[in-house]
């Protein structure tokens, strides 16, 4: 594979060495070390050297030969357009569950595609089917050894996939699943788990297949279907009851027991969806294992309330002025956000207030924080006075950006909020803030929402 118009560059990491040898968004990269580049693979083995000679194409039309010198583990630092360079293979399935089928009509372009690339799945965690791998990439995975990589099962009853999948490719997906944890890729499996279709007996005939595969199945996530408000014309799903995740919780912790006995692993771990569902408490941290699926939202809220013990022992205990923050997040993190809320007003002079947000734009059986609008957001603060800061979960906004699901920015948020708007990652950001006040007791904070 040979790119003869080059690669073009949608992003250069702020810091990073392509940034420092001033590249630009907008160029093309054609060649490193006088090599043609087919994919993202290719550049990524290309980059692990340490001494790098780049043939660019600037804006202007110009080639210009750049060295860079770099350490082996650091990037470049550079993102493309296409991620994969070349297109990216779109998925060919019909999955009867597939939220992206799901989606409300007036979203960005990218969000209505599907993609069903190994390359996205190595190196992002994106999930994979398998169905439609070839024997080219499948020998390239193995020769490569690109591992793990994340897939999709959903089931190994072959017909009972084609239905899921809605594709007479699926029965593939599994020899090729076979192929590739026999030649040592690891895989971290994906159940989504829709009632009536690959729970019960099916269910457990599955994860034990998996399990029988040998030890490079390292995880499987077993996750409940979403399901939004944009289902017509779709298959007749259906969520769970709070007895059938009480029952599925009660059934899938005897089996991490006997896995555990059996391997050191419990192998099998449930999405935090089903303890909220069924009332019951998280398991404790170690029970996660290093939480091997967590981006699957496996873990989360356990990683979450983890933080916080390491919060409560580095508190300020007092700010130099009274201060009012607003916290927003989804329904569903309302437990933990809570107990954080407990913890940070031991802090005097400080208010908090929190606000769930319900879910307008996919609809009310949508309540994880990373899928509200910023619509939903203004929605939820109706009526309330902001204070002098609102925080926000991060995976709200789209990758490397200040933008929502429905195209508001933090900068909208800001003013229909008047108060600074600020996109957090733990909860230890927030505590940060603080103390910058502590720092600069005169600092206006109320100046705009990324001070």
């Amino acid at each position: 594979m040979t790119i003869k118009k080059g690669c073009v560059i949608s992003q250069v990491s702020p810091g990073s060495p392509a940034e420092k040898a001033g590249i630009k968004a907008g160029w093309k990269l054609l060649r490193i070390n006088n090599q043609d580049l087919g994919d993202i693979i290719d550049f990524k083995i290309a980059e692990s050297d340490t001494r790098l000679t780049l043939l660019v194409m600037t804006g202007q039309g110009y080639l210009r030969r750049i060295k860079i010198n770099k350490q082996v583990a650091t990037a470049l630092g550079l993102h493309f357009d296409p991620p994969t360079i070349e297109p990216v293979k779109n998925c060919r399935n019909k999955c009867i569950f597939c939220f992206i089928d799901q989606n409300p009509p007036g979203l960005r372009a990218p969000l209505y595609l599907k993609d069903d690339d190994y390359r996205l799945s190595f190196l992002y965690g994106n999930f994979i089917t398998l169905n439609s791998l070839s024997d080219q990439e499948i020998t390239r995975i193995i020769h490569l050894q690109l591992s793990p990589l994340y897939v999709s099962i959903q089931t190994t009853n072959p017909a009972l996939r084609e239905t899921m999948f809605n594709s007479k490719e699926a029965a593939k997906g599994l020899v090729n699943l076979k192929k590739l944890t026999r030649a040592g890729i690891g895989i971290h499996a994906q159940v989504v788990l829709c009632p009536g279709y690959n729970t019960g007996t099916e269910l457990d005939k599955t994860i034990q297949d998996l399990y029988n595969l040998g030890s490079n199945i390292l995880s499987i996530a077993l996750v409940p279907v979403g399901l939004t408000g944009y289902r017509d014309g779709l298959k007749n799903l259906r969520q769970f009851s709070d007895v059938e995740a009480d029952s599925l919780i009660q059934r899938v912790t005897l089996m991490q027991s006997e896995f555990l006995k059996k391997s050191g692993s419990r192998f099998v771990f449930l999405a935090d969806e089903f303890y909220n569902l069924a009332g019951l408490p998280l398991p404790p941290e170690d029970d996660y294992e290093n939480y091997p699926q967590m981006e699957n939202g496996v873990g989360i809220a356990r990683h979450f309330l983890e933080q916080l013990k390491d919060l409560s022992s580095g508190l300020i205990d007092r700010l130099p002025r009274s201060i009012t923050i607003t916290i927003i997040s989804g329904l569903a993190a309302r437990p933990q956000i809570q107990e954080m809320i407990n913890i940070l007003k031991q802090i005097k002079g400080l208010t908090v207030q929190a606000v769930f947000a319900s879910n307008y734009l996919f609809g009310k059986n949508v309540t994880v924080s990373g899928l509200l609008s910023g619509k939903d957001l203004i929605k939820a603060m109706e009526g309330k006075k902001a204070g002098d800061a609102v925080f926000i979960p991060g995976i709200m906004l789209k990758d490397n950006s200040e933008l929502f699901l429905d195209n508001l920015t933090l900068n909208d948020l800001a003013k229909a909020f008047q108060a600074p708007v600020k996109a957090v990652s733990n909860p230890q950001q927030i505590i940060d803030f603080l103390r910058s006040l502590s720092a600069n007791p005169e600092t206006d904070h109320k100046r705009g929402p990324n001070k």
